[in-house]
């Protein structure tokens, strides 16, 4: 009897510190995809600090986030997948590591050139953190927590925009400054993280796909490439919302300032995303939020201000019910040899929709706000046509 007693509180003891290694971790992720992420962001309010700076025009000044964003990009398909060969613990303590360094050299650079050179620099290091951050939230979390561990990261991710922008609008001592107080912080994640992250499977590489590539078993599941395909759309439609009311300016009547802040409460669907897809499953949440997202669009094009205001708030929570869905359901469709360059390509695609909707909301910005957020709602509905289409395919093939 006072063995079984003994082996009771001892199974407790480890179940609570499980628990608390599993929200240290998520804590750690959180924060970490705040400041990995924010970079994007960042030198969107010291846009006229670096042009004066560096004696240039604003909009060459503005490539100081161009850089960061395209190698950012680019920097998921070369270097996300290495997770699945190299180990997850490994990779994001290298990522980490490295952001920092590169955070320092940002700060340093004497010239535009080298500026825009370290940006790039940053944003491949940076590229690093999210698919190895999604892909551990799935392997370390137990299965019933790993809906909530995918909204909470996908709530960091797009919360990143307001709070950096707030961030790098309040600190002191400009680009320099910013970027200076930003890097330690990035060395603190990633010693944290390196306790956090368990030494089992998240540390070993992964034993080679049988039967094929890795990408090769990715490219004949329907729904994950239908998956990638939605991803694209996302982000285009969130950002050519944005970039069109930039674009169009006092003739919306309604301030853009008012208009960000409208967007960013109904960011924390987010967290409704992991009930949902418990009950519905990750393929329906996602095509909920996508249909969400293009009805906003729609009500958007009447071009009154309350209309536009109301598109604000339901585009917000469309992609916050979207984005965690799509990471659900391919982080579960993907295996654990696999899952890496899966998230690799799922970010890939959701963040090249983001670089191309500025300059299309540009030129459809000049005919009318109909063609302008029209298009994106169409976009994003056949996205949610061809999800639905994976999914049977998906079933029956089954």
């Amino acid at each position: 009897m006072h063995l079984k007693s003994t082996l009771n509180v001892g199974s407790q003891f480890r179940a609570e510190a499980l628990a608390v290694r599993h929200i240290s971790l998520l804590a750690l992720l959180m924060a970490c995809g705040f400041m990995v992420v924010g970079q994007l962001y960042v030198t969107i309010p010291m846009v006229a600090e670096i042009s004066a700076r560096f004696g240039i025009d604003p909009a060459q000044a503005a490539l100081a986030g161009t850089a960061f964003g395209v190698a950012y990009a680019a920097g998921f398909l070369l270097l996300g997948p290495m997770s699945d060969r190299l180990g997850r613990k490994r990779m994001i303590l290298i990522g980490l590591i490295a952001t920092a360094i590169a955070t320092g050299f940002v700060a340093l650079a004497d010239s535009f050139q080298a500026l825009l050179a370290a940006r790039a620099v940053q944003g491949l290091a940076a590229s690093i953190f999210p698919p190895v951050a999604l892909s551990l939230v799935t392997e370390e979390l137990p299965p019933k927590h790993r809906p909530l561990g995918v909204s909470l990261m996908s709530f960091a991710f797009l919360g990143a925009a307001p709070l950096a922008q707030l961030f790098a609008a309040w600190a002191p001592g400009g680009m320099t400054q910013t970027m200076l107080q930003l890097a330690p912080f990035y060395l603190l994640g990633a010693a944290g993280l390196f306790f956090a992250v368990s030494a089992g499977r998240a540390t070993l590489a992964s034993a080679p796909v049988s039967g094929g590539s890795r990408l090769g078993s990715l490219l004949r599941d329907p729904v994950i490439l239908a998956a990638w395909a939605a991803a694209v759309t996302v982000l285009f439609g969130f950002v050519s919302f944005y970039g069109g009311a930039q674009a169009l300016g006092a003739q919306l009547g309604i301030d853009l300032q008012t208009l960000r802040l409208i967007g960013l409460p109904p960011l924390l669907l987010a967290f409704a995303a992991a009930p949902l897809t418990r009950r519905y499953g990750a393929t329906v949440t996602a095509r909920a939020g996508l249909v969400l997202a293009a009805l906003a669009l729609a009500i958007a094009t009447a071009g009154s201000s309350l209309a536009i205001g109301a598109a604000a708030a339901a585009l917000a929570a469309g992609v916050a019910l979207a984005v965690p869905g799509l990471i659900a359901t391919v982080a579960g469709r993907a295996s654990n040899t696999n899952r890496g360059l899966a998230l690799a390509i799922y970010s890939f695609a959701l963040f090249l929709g983001a670089s191309f909707a500025p300059p299309v909301a540009q030129t459809l910005g000049r005919i009318g706000t109909v063609p302008l957020w029209l298009c994106p709602a169409a976009l994003l509905l056949l996205a949610t046509l061809a999800l639905s289409v994976g999914v049977r395919r998906g079933q029956s093939a089954a």
